[in-house]
């Protein structure tokens, strides 16, 4: 018990007797275990709080019944259906629905007022979503609730009139009406085979906003609500026919829905939720109604956050663990350099030399201790009155694909548990190295007077195995093991968040291996440093040269840190621009205009297996809607638009330009599986010799104009002559896909053989190269500049001589438009889309894709991941420069005695500043630039491997704003930091220096 307290009384004497030094390195744990904390109270933050979030964006909707139309269904089925039979099979089948709500909703026209105030009308008119509700269900099992749009408070709206409606504040603004005023709405029912379009005068009632009422996304939808009745009177009154008790969609919320969602179970979450909704689709009909699931469809947005907060966890905790533990050993190291004798004495006075030991390893406890407890209470206090109140303000309301939702202040104590066992783990671990040394040092050379560390010679007892052999064997034995044993279990698993937390475990390992390598090239770094800083050092150049080559042992650790936090800098910051641009490059091939439309219902081709960057964001997800359907349900031909349709879209205002491809040879084996006639194209050499299946696409010729060219890279043939020339009517040209080019040893102008398989016939046709494409937008699948490419080759022909050679009749098919929509009308696309789908979405089977919404929505996403990383990595370069100021006052300790003669010599205290400082800038420059090259090489590397990954053209980036940025803080924290550091050595009189020295 006397050792123990003897202990404790020396380790808090020796820190508290180096103030300075303790405070720094408290500091510099409390900063980096503060980062691990708030990551980690972050994400318990984001997953406690997103089932609220799920019901804000979901309208908290988790179950949603429409009418699906099916080939071969009575040509007068309608889209609306009588509910009460559907809720009472849905009893019979499953407890797990607690309530139903119906709504009808149909399109109306409403013309735009001239002002507000003002009767006059507009000769310009808006498609609005009326939504008929029933007010007394829904208020009485508390669905929902209308806001007043200036305050966000309850607005009172619990029941509407007869041909009364409110409006959505956001088209009120829009079509410029206010309270109290009639506004004409022009009715478009479409019911069954046959639309009316009644006219009806309403008068408005209310402004609103709204909470829980809708999906956010109908924010979006011109909405105008109306009591459900009134729209079924419209009804009556238009046909003699009443619809009392039916509805165009059925909402259903789930008893439990807050234990169905998890964030950190999506695969769990998928299952529960699927589960129930695929015992509801076989009780109500495979064919007759589709299922969505609009909760469950944001949850697939949750993998991707849980992705990025498990790389932001194990990069945090790697950067912690790393710069923390070098910190902690580096102020240890320091502390025992300058006690050795005072550890030489405890022993000759009879200690024993565990003694020592524990003294060491209590101080790095205690230090750790500190700097950890201060660190998660100041993560606590900065997440929930800082970090949090700044995401919701700042970040997330930025965001529309959050609906407005926010995050509240959440934490588990198993994140405490975890950041303080990370803190205290790597404190206990970096002391053991000079707790160790002090156990093994000799009391004679402890007590030597003239002691130094460098010894000519060393006994060592002879070895009986070879450690360093073993040591090496073992490290090669893991790598190999882990890449054929390891990684492909991980891959199988198909866990995004398994495999980027290894992904970027690798990176780290890579990134820190490569960066002590560098190291090695410190003293040429440091030649070239300190020759810049010679027209500034003046007549002290020669003295911060010795000092600086003299002193780089004890700057070890200072060096390897800031080269660590450096190169994490500049690898994150590429890495983060070669994601997103990466990512956005792949939206605009995949899309190809400002607009694609695309038909839908389709089997996929099995050609191809989709792309890592494609589909509209580049990081997969699933599909909501459950459909159990049998297979083999043929495609319904009456609902796949044809090149006529092309001309009733030229209708719509804001389209400069559109342009068509037609239906493909495996759509065509789906429209004609009945008659069991495959479609199929094949290329060859001239001569028939080789041949391979591929993807023929017939296009027109406003498709060169129509879609975004700066992503068309033909890698031979010009591209304004290829696409001109195979319009020709009078000859077959073809552009063809470069992979198919070097597989075949294709030449631009080459004859080449196109084989067309329509059921039993075959025929083949002679068309002459016209150029070769290494990325075609809106295609970004079928071609590529790589021969291992997945799946068929794409090859390019005119819309004429696809229809010849594939004999199929006009107006045929359309797989896809393109659309170009007008300069002054790009920001307006969201609402062309709405009115798109108003007016054919009940008609036609498609899919529209916005290209500006998804570039916008992908860009907010990378903003907030790069802000945060960023953050992160500022607080690392600052946990570096307290560690530069902490070797920096054990340097002024100890070098007392060389302060005190060269101010002997003449030195006032502006030089005696001027001299640490430029000692300190050169270290930190130094180490620096190595980190900075590093940094760069690797996120070169990585850029260019993930370019032939993606088949994405790598555009080179070099971080310049984020090493500015980093250089400057760093000179900046330095020169005050120093000048604070050097205010007693300076000003202290020289007699007291040589008496408190000699």
């Amino acid at each position: 018990m006397v050792n123990i307290k003897t202990i404790f009384k020396y380790a808090f004497k020796d820190l508290k007797t180096q103030k300075i030094r303790t405070i720094l390195g408290t500091i510099g744990i409390l900063i980096s275990v503060g980062l691990l904390a708030l990551v980690l109270f972050l994400a318990d933050s984001i997953s406690l709080g997103f089932v609220d979030y799920l019901s804000i964006d979901a309208g908290n909707q988790d179950l949603v019944i429409t009418v699906r139309h099916y080939n071969g269904e009575p040509s007068n089925r309608s889209s609306f259906f009588a509910y009460n039979p559907i809720i009472n099979e849905i009893r019979t089948t499953t407890s797990e629905v607690q309530y139903f709500i119906p709504r009808m909703e149909v399109q109306g026209d409403v013309n735009v007022s001239e002002g507000f105030g003002t009767q006059d009308l507009t000769n310009f008119q808006e498609r609005a979503l009326v939504s008929g509700i029933n007010f007394s269900l829904e208020n009485q099992i508390g669905f929902g609730t209308f806001l007043n749009p200036d305050e966000n408070e309850g607005l009172g709206l619990d029941a509407l009139k007869a041909y009364n409606c409110a409006i959505y504040y956001g088209f009120s603004d829009e079509i410029k009406y206010k309270e109290n005023e009639t506004i004409q709405i022009n009715f478009i029912i479409r019911h069954g085979d046959k639309v009316y379009r009644p006219v009806k005068n309403f008068t408005i009632q209310y402004i609103f906003d709204y909470n829980l009422k809708w999906p956010a996304n109908y924010r979006n939808k011109n909405l105008i609500c109306v009591n459900i009745e009134t729209l079924y009177e419209i009804f009556s009154d238009e046909t003699g026919e009443s619809i009392e008790g039916m509805c165009y969609k059925l909402i259903s919320i789930f008893r439990n829905s807050g234990n169905l969602y998890d964030i950190r179970d999506v695969s769990g979450s998928e299952e529960r939720v699927v589960d129930i909704a695929s015992s509801i689709q076989l009780a109500i009909g495979l064919e007759e109604y589709n299922i969505e699931l609009p909760k469950l469809e944001i949850l697939s947005f949750s993998e991707i956050l849980s992705m990025i907060f498990t790389i932001a966890i194990v990069f945090v905790s790697i950067i912690a663990m790393l710069i923390s533990g070098i910190l902690i050993n580096g102020i240890l190291k320091t502390s025992v350099e300058e006690r050795i004798r005072e550890f030489g004495i405890f022993r000759t006075l009879g200690a024993h030399k565990y003694y020592n030991l524990a003294i060491v390893i209590l101080q790095g406890f205690l230090l750790c201790n500190f700097g950890t407890i201060s660190g998660i209470v100041l993560a606590l206090v900065g997440t929930r009155f800082l970090i949090i109140p700044f995401a919701n303000n700042i970040l997330l309301s930025n965001l529309a694909i959050l609906g407005g939702a926010t995050l509240s202040f959440n934490f588990t104590f198993f994140s405490i548990l975890l950041a303080y066992l990370i803190g205290i783990s790597v404190g206990l671990v970096v002391s053991i190295s000079p707790a160790v040394k002090v156990m093994r040092l000799q009391i004679i050379e402890s007590i030597h007077p003239y002691r130094h560390e460098d010894t000519l010679y060393r006994l060592q007892k002879k070895s009986s195995v070879n450690m360093k052999l073993i040591i090496t064997g073992i490290i090669l034995a893991l790598n190999g093991g882990f890449i054929y044993l390891i990684i492909p279990r991980i891959l199988i698993s198909a866990d995004l968040s398994l495999m980027a937390g290894t992904m970027i475990i690798i990176l780290m390992i890579f990134l820190i291996g490569v960066t002590l390598a560098g190291i090695g090239l410190m003293p040429l770094v440091l030649k070239f440093i300190i020759g810049i800083f010679r027209p500034i050092a003046r007549q002290l150049k020669q003295v911060v040269r010795i000092f600086v080559y003299r002193y780089q042992r004890r700057n070890t650790s200072t060096i390897i840190i800031f080269a660590l936090s450096f190169s994490f800098v500049i690898f994150t910051s590429i890495l983060l621009e070669d994601l997103s641009s990466t990512v956005q490059t792949g939206v605009y091939l995949n899309y190809g205009s400002d607009l694609l439309i695309e038909s839908n219902g389709w089997e996929e081709d099995e050609g191809f297996s989709g792309g890592m960057f494609g589909g509209g964001g580049g990081f997969g997800g699933f599909s909501t809607s459950i459909n159990l359907q049998n297979s083999d349900n043929q495609i319904n031909p009456d609902k796949i638009f044809t090149t006529d349709f092309e001309e009733e879209l030229l209708n719509f205002n804001g389209i400069e330009r559109i342009s068509s491809v037609l239906i493909r040879p495996y759509q065509l084996n789906q429209l004609y599986s009945q008659e069991e006639k495959e479609f199929m194209a094949e290329i060859g050499d001239y001569a028939g010799l080789s041949t391979q299946e591929i993807a023929l696409i017939g296009i027109d010729e406003r498709y060169h104009y129509t879609v975004n060219n700066q992503y068309l890279e033909l890698t031979r043939g010009d591209m304004n002559t290829a696409f001109q020339t195979i319009q020709d009517e009078n000859n077959m040209y073809c552009v063809i896909s470069e992979s198919i080019a070097i597989q075949s040893n294709f030449e631009l102008g080459d004859k080449v053989r196109i084989v067309i398989h329509r059921g039993e016939e075959i025929e083949r046709y002679i068309f002459t190269i016209a150029g070769m494409a290494s990325s075609i937008p809106g295609f970004s699948q079928e071609f590529s500049s790589s021969a291992s490419t997945t799946g068929n080759g794409g090859v390019l022909v005119s819309h004429e001589n696809y229809l010849n050679i594939m004999e199929i009749p006009e107006p045929t098919w359309v797989d896809r438009f393109f659309i170009k929509l007008r300069e002054d009308f790009l920001g307006l696309s969201g609402n062309l889309e709405e009115n798109i789908d108003s007016s054919y979405k009940e008609i036609y089977n498609y899919d529209i894709n916005n290209l500006a919404e998804t570039v916008e929505r992908q860009e907010a996403s990378f903003s907030i991941m790069d802000t945060f990383f960023m953050l992160i990595l500022a607080a690392t370069v600052v946990i570096c420069l307290f560690g530069l100021l902490s070797s920096s006052y054990s340097s002024i300790i100890e070098r007392k005695k060389e302060i005190g003669i060269i101010r002997t010599l003449g030195l006032k205290g502006k030089e005696i500043n001027r001299l640490f400082i430029l000692e300190a800038l050169i270290i930190m420059l130094s180490s620096g630039t190595v980190g900075v090259l590093v940094g760069w090489a690797t996120g070169w590397l990585f850029g260019s491997s993930l370019s032939l990954l993606s088949n994405i053209p790598y555009q080179f980036y070099f971080p310049w704003t984020s090493v500015i940025a980093i250089y400057s803080i760093s000179a900046l924290f330095i020169y005050f930091g120093m000048k604070m550091l050097l205010r007693k050595a300076r000003k202290k009189k020289i007699v007291e220096i040589y008496r408190e020295t000699m």
